[in-house]
């Protein structure tokens, strides 16, 4: 991948990530790069093909740090846990909510690719969580999954606003509790 292809990437996610689609431009992209608008134009020919590029790296990134919740080592509490942490550290890295949060609240204006590809994110922490979840948990495994992901991704949300972090470890300590304290 070029470098400016990347850089431009990676500007549209923070841009992203702190005000949604209607966040970013390919002009203040350019400008943070020091290329014309037509250079984004380049590698991307429309602000829907980069912001689908962007939702699915971020996708790709966020699942390879999660890993495969049926061949790692470690009980229910373990897997959550870590689970909770990739939350965490994409905030600490960041400081912003997560880019297929902010997607997800913008859902009337998004073209039907990125919106495809945010619901993707979605169910493919829905079903990361539900393969994570003890066979104790039983039917509430969609239920206790849909609990967890909503609470962190709102945590992350409240962590972007007020710029602190205790809302992601109080979200994650709490539901993590309620879940396990179900389980056992």
């Amino acid at each position: 991948m070029s470098d400016n292809r990347t850089k431009i990437i990676e500007i549209a996610e923070t841009m992203v990530r702190s005000g949604g689609y209607n966040g970013f431009s390919f002009r203040e992209i350019a400008a943070q790069i020091g290329i014309k608008s037509s250079s984004v134009h380049y590698y991307f020919p429309t602000k829907e093909a980069l912001a689908l590029e962007v939702a699915e790296r971020y996708t790709t990134d966020f699942f390879a740090a999660l890993g495969d919740p049926n061949s790692a080592n470690g009980a229910t509490p373990e897997k959550l846990r870590h689970y909770c942490s990739v939350f965490q550290s994409a905030f600490e890295s960041s400081g912003r909510a997560c880019l297929c949060g902010m997607l997800s609240n913008e859902v009337a204006l998004l073209p039907e690719s990125v919106r495809l590809a945010v619901i993707e994110f979605v169910n493919a922490n829905i079903s990361w969580l539900k393969n994570a979840l003890s066979p104790a948990t039983g039917d509430n495994k969609t239920s206790a999954a849909k609990t967890i992901y909503c609470g962190l991704e709102g945590a992350m949300s409240a962590a972007a606003l007020t710029k602190d972090a205790s809302w992601i470890e109080d979200v994650a300590s709490s539901t993590l509790a309620s879940i396990l304290g179900e389980e056992g």
